[in-house]
């Protein structure tokens, strides 16, 4: 048998299980409080959670899974890395609740070439903080050391959300109807899309992000994190008929996803006043407002489709939330097209 002068163990290989113990180490010391439907800690091969069945008595589970694509290269890029957990979270929530559940777990799956304990503690904590903040359990993960698959402190990161509702709860998209009122919820900013077209922006020096555009600092508005509208559509689900989660694909795509095949929304795009980070990547790519549409969520990270009566408390319920909300247009009939602009 070749005997090696030097042995290879795994740790050589580039794989510290010690240093992935120590990361998974900081979740655990964090306190908070244990929900009891929660039945295991973290640090098992599998997380257990037990059903509510006075709360849902006919359960529907839903499932979501997302990531924050490529911000992570502006996160990388800034070194700040303390709100990317936020953005992970709310691409998975803002999901599941488009059809009127109550996010109930998260997980997560980190994966990079080599752990660097001060960094992704800082990914780990911001992920769980942001959890909190909504009171929805951080109840697992997985954390992957690759040796060689990502270059330098590069990461990628996923997020898994398990949401509930009781069945006669879910949203019913087949109640929309000509007439209903399209409301849009204000978006901090870009979110966790639009950012390839970003980074071939900032490849080819059209922007930088160290340099101010029209006032506005291009990196701080990049990494600013995307709102989680839990708490409001939870405040909301009584009035709501449909939810769209403006992503990927912006507006044109995703709000005809929750719609009747026979009916279209018209959307009025100067019904609302998109923050100025969206003027600045028109100009700087020479993109029309149908481009624009379809690639940002252009202001506007949540839709909501409501009967008309409604409207007014709605309104109301969204300000006692300090919620930022636009009548952007209704619901009717129309040939050919599923969205409109106006």
């Amino acid at each position: 048998m070749k005997k090696f002068s030097k042995k290879l163990t795994y740790k050589n290989s580039g794989v510290d299980i010690q240093k992935a113990d120590q990361l998974i180490a900081t979740l655990s010391k964090q306190k908070s409080e244990k929900s009891k439907n929660i039945l295991s800690d973290i640090g098992g091969f599998s997380s257990l959670y037990s059903v509510n069945l006075k709360k849902y008595k006919n359960p529907v589970i839903v499932c979501g899974t997302d990531g924050v694509g490529t911000k992570l290269k502006i996160a990388n890029s800034l070194n700040q890395h303390n709100f990317i957990g936020q953005d992970l979270l709310a691409m998975c929530v803002n999901d599941v609740i488009t059809c009127g559940a109550d996010p109930v777990l998260f997980l997560d799956y980190l994966a990079t070439s080599k752990i660097n304990l001060k960094l992704h503690k800082k990914v780990l904590l911001g992920i769980k903080k942001a959890c909190k903040a909504i009171n929805v359990p951080l109840i697992g993960g997985e954390t992957a050391e690759m040796p060689g698959f990502y270059k330098n402190n590069e990461y990628d990161l996923a997020g898994f959300c398990v949401g509930l509702v009781d069945k006669k709860n879910i949203f019913d998209n087949s109640k929309v109807k000509k007439g209903d009122v399209i409301i849009g919820v204000k978006s901090s900013g870009l979110h966790s899309n639009g950012y390839s077209l970003i980074n071939k922006l900032l490849d080819n020096k059209i922007l930088s992000l160290n340099k101010t555009y029209h006032g506005i600092q291009l990196g701080k508005a990049l990494i600013k994190p995307t709102v989680i509208y839990s708490s409001l559509i939870s405040k909301l689900k009584k009035e709501i008929k449909a939810c769209a989660h403006i992503t990927g694909g912006g507006i044109t795509e995703n709000v005809p996803r929750v719609l009747p095949e026979n009916l279209t929304a018209f959307i009025r795009c100067n019904s609302w006043k998109r923050d100025k980070i969206f003027d600045i990547v028109q100009e700087k790519a020479n993109l029309d407002d149908c481009e624009m549409l379809k690639t940002f969520n252009c202001g506007i990270g949540m839709v909501i489709i409501a009967n008309k009566k409604n409207l007014k408390s709605i309104l109301n319920k969204c300000k006692s939330l300090k919620s930022k909300v636009y009548q952007i247009g209704e619901i009717t009939t129309y040939q050919g097209i599923s969205v409109i602009y106006d």
